[in-house]
């Protein structure tokens, strides 16, 4: 999975929502793509704003079974937001590694909470390790920060108590959700999620 500067990228809860409803009662779709249009499932306010909803929105679809759908579509709104930050780590590299190498490590020390300075270190860090992310532009990588801090809130993995400061909060991830991503989704992520 390459770095990719996710500054227009958003968490889309309510689309994934919709669109996995719309798949689950339509199975043999040819081109989902142009009935997502055509339904305009993705809430849509121009044909540039379908198409970057449904580049992001697809990718984060390979990701779920039709079990997982379900849960999303069915269970409750927190249970859908974690399977949804979920199909996020899967193609996000750099909040992925926020969440491994930032949040996990700091959970698991008993320092439950994150400030702003932990984001900028860990941009650095990557800055250090990554030509790609070397050669972002600073307000790139502000944007990124935000936006990072926006998937981790509204996903449950961080409760923010004021500016730049917020708390790590383990996600409740249902034991048949863990059982259906274990045994046919990516396992890393997973364990991941779970600190």
């Amino acid at each position: 999975m390459k770095y990719r500067a996710i500054t227009s990228e958003n968490f889309y809860f309510s689309e994934i929502k919709r669109a996995c409803k719309f798949l689950l009662r339509n199975k043999n779709i040819e081109n989902i793509k142009k009935e997502f249009e055509k339904r305009d499932i993705l809430d849509i306010t121009s044909p540039s704003n379908f198409q970057k909803k449904y580049s992001s929105i697809s990718k984060r679809l390979s990701y779920l079974t039709d079990e997982l759908k379900e849960y999303l579509v069915n269970s409750d709104s927190q249970t859908g937001k974690v399977i949804n930050l979920y199909t996020i780590l899967c193609t996000e590299r750099i909040i992925l590694e926020f969440v491994d190498e930032v949040i996990k490590e700091k959970y698991q020390t008993y320092d439950y909470l994150i400030y702003q300075k932990d984001f900028n270190r860990f941009m650095e860090f990557k800055a250090d390790q990554s030509d790609i992310v070397k050669n972002w532009s600073e307000a790139s990588k502000k944007k990124i920060v935000v936006k990072m801090k926006n998937f981790l809130t509204e996903g449950g993995l961080l409760n923010k108590l004021e500016e730049g400061k917020y708390k790590i909060t383990r996600p409740i991830i249902l034991p048949e959700i863990r059982e259906e991503i274990h045994k046919n989704g990516k396992r890393e992520i997973l364990k991941t999620m779970l600190y």
